[in-house]
């Protein structure tokens, strides 16, 4: 038989811990402040040390407080996802889950893919956003780093190559680079250093990529490249598509990647959330295929 003090003062304590406030944990759980109180008082007793620090700012947590409720956060977490995953499959409920994403990255890498998603966890109903809306649980961001307020993860980093129409295949790159505009793409009203970084990365000078046309979208340049407007260096994961079918080809076998990639962002409250948890673990494979294509 397990020897556990009371579930109810546990429960009690992990609330007020996350609150720090006896009042705003009552609030929460629809008991008097008073009830609370008698409740950690309880605990305390019964496991023979203090779990908080009080005084006329409020409480803090001891140092045998704050174990504990690392401790109780994961096993409550555990538990609310088992019951809710189990009280769904009971009801055979289907889980809505809303993403947000960039618009290229949405339509030229995560649409493609949705098939397997559907096999992989059928019970959900996806919301694919390419506005910033707040009711997202989660989020894909082109960027460079992890946001610090949330739990961020680098699916794939960018692999940068140089593209163009089918019809440039096999002919010398310098003399297409001197001859056709670049295309370029802009990112918060300046240009990505996908030129500059792919030359460097092919011992080429920078000028050949001084000129050229620049666009608000990667798909807008990835579609001039395709008609033969110009060169594109382009993250080869978004045109998958257009090189399995002809439409762009490598015009060089050189590569450079980064500094920019797309990140999952988890907002803490959403950690926990048994479909948040299954759309990530399935954007990890699928992005750890890309990182390997």
């Amino acid at each position: 038989m397990r020897r556990l003090p009371s579930l109810t003062a546990l429960r009690f304590f992990e609330e007020s811990a996350r609150h720090m406030s006896f009042n705003k944990s009552a609030a929460a759980l629809c008991v008097t402040p008073g009830a609370v109180s008698r409740q950690i008082r309880l605990l305390e007793e019964a496991l023979g040390t203090k779990l908080f620090d009080r005084d006329h700012k409020g409480i803090r947590l001891t140092k045998q407080g704050a174990e504990l409720l690392a401790c109780l956060s994961d096993a409550f977490d555990s538990i609310e996802r088992v019951t809710r995953s189990l009280s769904t499959a009971q009801r055979g409920e289907r889980r809505r889950l809303t993403v947000s994403a960039p618009p290229t990255f949405a339509t030229r890498w995560l649409s493609p893919r949705l098939g397997s998603l559907m096999d992989a966890v059928p019970d959900i109903d996806l919301s694919v956003r390419t506005d910033a809306i707040d009711e997202r649980q989660c989020s894909i961001r082109f960027g460079y780093e992890a946001r610090a307020d949330h739990r961020s993860e680098l699916l794939f980093i960018e692999r940068h190559v140089l593209a163009g129409a089918m019809k440039f295949a096999g002919q010398p790159v310098e003399a297409l680079l001197q001859r056709l505009p670049a295309l370029h793409v802009l990112h918060n009203d300046a240009r990505l250093t996908l030129w500059p970084n792919w030359l460097d990365a092919a011992g080429l000078p920078r000028a050949y990529g001084e000129n050229g046309i620049e666009f608000s979208t990667l798909d807008q340049a990835i579609h001039a490249a395709r008609a033969g407007s110009g060169l594109a260096v382009v993250d080869r994961n978004m045109i998958a598509d257009e090189l399995h079918e002809g439409s762009l080809v490598l015009l060089s076998p050189v590569e450079s990647t980064g500094p920019y990639g797309y990140w999952l962002d988890i907002a803490p409250a959403e950690a926990s959330s048994d479909s948040v948890q299954a759309f990530a673990e399935w954007l990890r494979g699928e992005g750890a295929k890309a990182a390997q294509a």
